[in-house]
């Protein structure tokens, strides 16, 4: 079912970089665990990574009945964005997530569920051109066998959802798309897709320049200096859309229309293209344009109610 939505928001300001130029400030200091309200709990660990050559971080998201017995949950794994890390949606900056989640799973609104988010540095959740780190492998093979076997949830594909924001929209599309024997559902909130083949041509203009100016130096580490067009064309959500056999995947993605990624990018051109190549295709999706809203935090805080409960639809026996 094909699903084109416009919606209609108040209009929330937060800028897709920190202002002062320091990501610090978009970082949790504290490791300590949170306590929510209706019983829900956060708590942020490490494992082992090959992939990552040492050490792979993530905090985990525990709903109000985990430690009441022995069922198990459905879990989505959730990408956060560039000069983010995996605490940043427990800050309250841009509204209280973790905490709207635990109320949304108290009340019956949402369904119970385990969420997982991985620190991704800022990688784009993809594997180094060079092979020297490997972060899609990491959220891909690594981090689910770990969370299956050291935590209380369902395996296999019919219990298990990837979701993101902005780079990690990004990366929760072209995974999902990727993997499709791996997740039943994908959700991304402002992914970066580009209108264009080649990222390196689109200028970064109208007060995107300086942030898409350190995004090229990213994507030459990522993508390969010169640039490799190939290796780019095999994670990009366009291309994939369209050569895929996405295996019944669902797949939900939005933005704003005050997204500053949209003047300086395209963004909005390249959503918008991406959702006629899946309507072409006839796959399952959703995609909603929020009027007045803006990239980052506050757009999910205001909108994850909606993702987590499309993707809730598709879990078989979970929550």
């Amino acid at each position: 079912m094909v699903r084109h939505l416009l919606a209609f928001a108040v209009v929330l300001s937060v800028p897709a970089f920190p202002a002062s130029g320091q990501p610090g400030q978009w970082l949790r200091q504290s490791r300590e665990p949170i306590e929510l309200p209706s019983g829900s709990r956060v708590e942020f660990t490490t494992m082992p990574s090959k992939a990552l050559r040492g050490t792979g971080e993530f905090s985990i998201f525990f709903p109000p009945s985990y430690g009441d017995g022995d069922k198990r949950y459905a879990v989505v794994y959730f990408l956060h964005g560039l000069f983010n890390d995996h605490t940043s949606w427990t800050l309250d900056y841009e509204g209280d997530i973790d905490g709207l989640i635990d109320a949304l799973m108290a009340k019956g609104t949402l369904p119970e569920m385990v969420l997982v988010h991985p620190n991704g540095g800022r990688s784009f959740y993809t594997n180094y051109h060079d092979g020297s780190v490997r972060y899609e492998d990491f959220v891909v093979d690594e981090l689910p066998a770990y969370v299956e076997a050291n935590y209380r949830v369902l395996s296999g594909r019919a219990h298990r959802a990837i979701s993101g924001t902005s780079m990690g929209g990004y990366g929760a599309l072209k995974i999902a798309m990727r993997h499709p024997d791996r997740y039943i559902a994908v959700a991304a909130h402002s992914p970066i897709v580009f209108p264009v083949d080649n990222p390196l041509d689109v200028s970064g203009g109208n007060g995107g320049g300086r942030q898409f100016e350190y995004m090229r130096e990213v994507f030459a580490v990522i993508y390969g200096r010169p640039f490799d067009q190939g290796y780019f064309d095999e994670n990009n959500p366009l291309k994939l859309a369209a050569r895929s056999s996405l295996n019944d995947l669902a797949i939900y993605f939005d933005y704003g229309t005050e997204d500053r990624y949209a003047d300086a990018i395209g963004l909005g051109r390249g959503l918008e293209k991406l959702a006629r190549e899946l309507e072409a295709r006839k796959v399952n999706y959703q995609f909603a344009i929020h009027e007045g809203e803006p990239h980052g935090w506050a757009l999910v805080f205001a909108h994850v109610p909606e993702s987590l409960a499309f993707i809730a639809r598709y879990f078989v026996g979970g929550g």
